[in-house]
């Protein structure tokens, strides 16, 4: 593993021609940002988001790993009841050698939607022409410009990598949401001989032309899908014949939310979806919840978590039911190292991509890119995950999310620069 401090800067030559080759980027990674938005497809199911991406990168002369030879037999968390042809083998990654020693760099964005229905009437999207035509599925966290600008990151690099050296890596993740698709891309290995590992994310009210580099407070989370199973009975006749599994259900829902009480940084606790009961005169046999836990700090989360799962068992316990809980994915929690951070600031001086730096910022949420940056500290690289400005239309994960389109090639301009300068490429 390469030492990062060590890496040099991005000469002026270069960072005027990625500039240049910038500008004729933006009208593709304007027009695929949006034929993303208008055909998002969930976590594990983004088949044809990945055929498209597939013969992008293709076109552009990587050679790419796609299907199931992507993550092999690594386990995948959370895949749906009723699978769809090609569920799990979703995303890719693209590889590039120059066949001179030196770093190994990965850049990773994210491609799945979330299982919101977007909205109408004056929703720019709706608006414009490109808003989802998948029912009650939405690119409703920027997913869909990330992997634009993935696409025109790797379009526009290829003809400077040949000067450079190491080798390259851009990785179009499934799975984000819910923490499910960085565990199966670290386990399948591809992080394991990485030295430079950088993620992006638009938004979360950094406001267009600033960007955050020395990010922190990332926070670890995780998930459980928890089923309780007693015994139906007449609620009227018999009612203590039956073990009421939705009763349980409900204790447990409640202490679970007493649980997020702590001094440490960032733990939180929240049930998010719970189904139980066939009808109002029968005690429910079977009641289902999903809940998730967060932290700043992984041991801590780690600690929130046996608690919370032995709340969850001695509950089923005390009303007599049986009790299931089906850990549903994950990630780790992060903070950009220092040296990252101004290196990452430096670059993005001299391509000029975007005007204010930011000198602190608290994520407050988790990203499941942090599950990959500490697989590459562990094997002794670095890594982190950089907010780039997009003002909003509103919040993440509602209905009338979107994103000023301008940060999409300014992203663009700054992850070139960020590789560029890594690899060292140079004009011949």
């Amino acid at each position: 593993m390469s030492d990062f401090s060590l890496l040099s800067g991005l000469p002026s030559d270069v960072a005027d021609s990625l500039k240049r080759a910038a500008v004729a980027q933006e009208p593709k990674v304007i027009a695929q940002r949006r034929a993303f938005h208008a055909a998002p497809e969930l976590g594990w199911q983004e088949v044809e988001t990945t055929s498209a991406i597939v013969a992008d990168l293709t076109q552009a002369g990587y050679d790419v790993v796609s299907g199931p030879a992507f993550l092999g037999d690594t386990v995948r968390m959370g895949m749906s009841v009723d699978p769809i042809p090609g569920e799990g083998d979703t995303g890719c990654i693209a590889l590039f050698d120059s066949g001179r020693p030196g770093p190994t760099v990965c850049m990773r964005v994210d491609i799945d939607a979330l299982p919101i229905t977007e909205a109408g009437g004056n929703h720019a999207p709706f608006a414009q022409g490109f808003s989802s035509t998948s029912p009650g599925v939405m690119h409703s966290c920027g997913h869909d410009g990330h992997a634009a600008i993935g696409l025109a990151t790797a379009r526009m690099l290829k003809p400077y990598l040949d000067t450079g050296r190491g080798r390259l890596k851009i990785l179009f993740q499934p799975a984000e949401e819910g923490g499910r698709g960085g565990r199966a891309v670290a386990e399948a290995g591809w992080m394991d001989d990485v030295d430079l590992f950088f993620a992006i994310h638009l938004g979360l009210g950094v406001p267009s032309d600033s960007a955050a580099f020395a990010v922190h407070g990332i926070l670890a989370n995780t998930r459980y899908d928890v089923t309780m199973k007693g015994r139906a009975s007449h609620a009227g006749k018999t009612p203590e014949g039956g073990r009421n599994a939705l009763v349980a259900a409900c204790q447990a829902v409640l202490g679970l939310q007493t649980m997020a009480q702590s001094s440490q940084p960032g733990i939180r606790v929240n049930v998010g979806m719970m189904q139980a009961g066939t009808a109002v005169n029968i005690v429910p046999d079977e009641a289902r919840f999903t809940f998730e836990m967060r932290a700043q700090e992984t041991e801590d989360l780690q600690a929130l978590e046996a608690r919370c799962c032995a709340l969850v068992e001695s509950i089923a316990q005390a009303h007599g039911v049986e009790c299931e809980l089906s850990q549903g994915g994950g990630a780790a929690g992060h903070s950009n190292p220092t040296t990252l951070a101004s290196w990452a600031e430096a670059v993005n001086t001299a391509t000029g991509a975007f005007a204010n730096p930011m000198q602190d910022f608290f994520f407050g949420a988790s990203e499941d890119a942090a599950t990959l940056a500490r697989r590459v500290h562990q094997r002794g690289g670095t890594g982190g995950i950089f907010v780039l400005g997009a003002d909003l239309a509103d919040d993440h994960h509602t209905p009338n999310f979107d994103f000023d389109e301008g940060a999409l090639i300014k992203s663009v301009l700054l992850c070139a620069g960020l590789i560029a300068a890594a690899m060292e490429v140079h004009l011949n």
